[in-house]
């Protein structure tokens, strides 16, 4: 499907597509704490316009508000997770659209990039697909999802759609047919290059179309953590590139759908380029300590610009 520039779009306004980020656990074996569990968690905090929309956890039933003269509460499943443990992110459009990065079920196991409210049609991943969604990790709105391989190696990758995608016709309804996702690499060089696999935290800095992650090794291995920056250009080379395991091109679903369109966008939607960062090595690495948290402010200095990187940790 071809993105048009009539919509609004998070990340790049021009091209009218969303940049995703990207573990719950069930009640059925343990009975909550009302002063745990049980309470109203709010995992979900907007300002859209002169509103602040909110969603809270509401006792493992999710509700949705929005603060304003009057109070509008809505069904929060799908757009906030039921545990207040389960990481989650969304973004509101200026139409009133939520993009939510969540869980959808009570029991954990249905993972979910979800559109709803505003004009357009509701859509989502696949369900119970392990190879949209696989165990994810959700960590930004504009960015990733962290996956499991196999159950071995975790990869962290940003996925995208479009705004305009009205979802399949015979097939993939209700489900996006624009889902694109690829790898993003922050690693070490040398003869064999050490990865850092497992994404914590981004921050987006629009005047410079950067995006700032922090990295970090497996929690069973060595504490190592890194920060690595990608240009949005890198992220869009990326997607425009050929898919993996692809062995013709990839047609698009568009408006005149077709059954091999619509084939090919439900079984191509890994991408066979890795999105490489602005640095060969990472702006910045660190053995034996893990960050967690990433800000980053432009500082203008006598000759040039700088950024200053404020990086929290795990301790």
């Amino acid at each position: 499907m071809k993105c048009t520039r009539s919509c609004t779009n998070l990340v790049q306004e021009e091209m009218n597509r969303l940049l995703y980020g990207g573990v719950m656990t069930s009640l059925t074996s343990r009975v909550p704490s009302p002063q745990d569990e049980c309470q109203n968690y709010i995992r979900v905090l907007l300002i859209t316009g002169r509103r602040i929309f909110t969603c809270g956890t509401n006792a493992f039933t999710p509700s949705i508000g929005n603060i304003s003269r009057v109070m509008d509460t809505v069904n929060g499943v799908a757009r906030c997770p039921y545990d207040p443990r389960h990481n989650s992110t969304a973004m509101v459009t200026e139409k009133g659209e939520l993009y939510a990065a969540t869980v959808i079920d009570f029991s954990g196991r249905d993972p979910v990039i979800y559109r709803s409210l505003g004009n357009m049609p509701p859509l989502r991943t696949a369900q119970y697909n392990s190879k949209w969604l696989n165990d994810p990790h959700f960590i930004s709105v504009y960015e990733n999802a962290v996956e499991h391989d196999c159950g071995r190696t975790v990869f962290s990758r940003v996925a995208r759609v479009c705004k305009n995608d009205v979802g399949g016709r015979f097939l993939l309804e209700d489900t996006w047919t624009t889902f694109m996702k690829a790898r993003l690499n922050c690693s070490r060089s040398g003869e064999i290059p050490f990865y850092y696999n497992e994404l914590q935290s981004t921050f987006y800095l629009p005047e410079q179309d950067l995006i700032y992650g922090i990295f970090t090794t497996n929690v069973n291995s060595i504490s190592a953590s890194a920060v690595c920056a990608f240009n949005l250009s890198a992220i869009t080379q990326a997607f425009n590139g050929p898919f993996r395991y692809q062995e013709n091109p990839r047609t698009s679903p568009g408006e005149n759908q077709t059954e091999r369109s619509l084939q090919d966008a439900q079984r191509l939607f890994l991408m066979s380029d890795v999105v490489q960062p602005v640095s060969t090595d990472p702006l910045l690495y660190q053995d034996n300590i893990r960050f967690s948290k990433l800000v980053v402010d432009i500082v203008q200095g006598r000759d040039t610009l700088y950024h200053v990187m404020y990086i929290g940790t795990g301790e």
